[in-house]
């Protein structure tokens, strides 16, 4: 079936915008003709593809619709830019936030040779970073799932360690001996609720029923989760690279670590872009001081 390139463009402006309204200001139409453009769409394909909700959100089919606009609407952008060098292309990565905060410096330094290309870098949890590549909201995302979606490519980056660490005082006060026992009533941070980082080595190293029984603190961003460790709010799991710079903490016993996978995956279409953006991940990952597995 074919579909109205402009009526495709505007589904992804109000999806972005989050409302008919800021779509319209985006686009520079009326909201109403915006409203128009995507009833035509709607009727064209015979479904609902929007939730009037504040944010705007997808339906399912709308979803499938906005994976496929994205897709055209990138390689169109390309192959305009090859013929008359026109407005800059425009990629969305998922990266999760520990992967920012520690690898991901060499990253920005190559993005910025680009010079046809504006890129939104959108954190996210590497736990639910596929869902942004299905429905469309990415264009390529940095996760830890070795799942293979539909219509997308992916390769591995390694594997990023974390090691349980907490502060000298803490440490010494809470987990003299380095048991499993001690660990389980010591005070515990955490990124946020969807964080299974510290309940997972909790498990690891006290049994399958294992849980907390120490206070749980949440802290959800990458750095001042781990100041809150270095002030002695109790300990949590660090990324390796955090770990070599942080302030005054002590890794709790040397066998408390876990290995977290990390995967780049992309649409599977034939953009030089992406596949450009591929091989700086890849070459970011793997030269970086990182636990990197190949």
């Amino acid at each position: 079936m074919n579909m109205d390139v402009e009526q495709l463009e505007t589904l992804l402006a109000v999806v972005d915008a989050g409302s008919f309204d800021d779509a319209s200001i985006d686009l520079g139409i009326t909201a109403s003709a915006v409203s128009q453009r995507i009833k035509a769409l709607e009727n064209r394909l015979g479904a609902i593809l929007l939730v009037r909700s504040r944010p705007v959100a997808a339906t399912e089919q709308g979803t499938k619709v906005l994976r496929y606009a994205r897709q055209m609407s990138l390689l169109s952008a390309e192959f305009s830019n090859e013929i008359a060098s026109e407005k800059p292309v425009q990629i969305a990565i998922g990266v999760n936030a520990d992967s920012l905060s520690t690898w991901f410096g060499p990253v920005f330094s190559e993005l910025a040779k680009f010079e046809d290309l504006s890129c939104e870098i959108v954190r996210t949890d590497e736990n639910r970073g596929l869902e942004l590549l299905r429905t469309g909201r990415v264009s390529a995302v940095v996760t830890n799932s070795e799942e293979n979606i539909q219509g997308c490519i992916s390769e591995k980056l390694g594997a990023m360690r974390y090691r349980a660490a907490a502060k000298a005082t803490v440490a010494q006060r809470h987990v003299p001996t380095g048991s499993a026992d001690e660990l389980i009533r010591t005070p515990m941070v955490v990124f946020d609720r969807e964080d299974p980082l510290q309940h997972l080595m909790l498990e690891r190293a006290a049994g399958a029923k294992a849980r907390p029984a120490g206070q749980i603190h949440h802290v959800p961003d990458s750095v001042q989760f781990v100041a809150a460790i270095e002030a002695g709010m109790g300990w949590g799991m660090v990324p390796e690279p955090q770990l070599q710079k942080a302030k005054g903490l002590q890794v709790l016993n040397e066998q408390w670590f876990i290995d977290v996978p990390l995967f780049f995956q992309r649409w599977a279409v034939d953009s030089p872009i992406l596949r450009r953006i591929g091989g700086i991940l890849v070459t970011a990952a793997r030269q970086h001081d990182l636990h990197l597995l190949a």
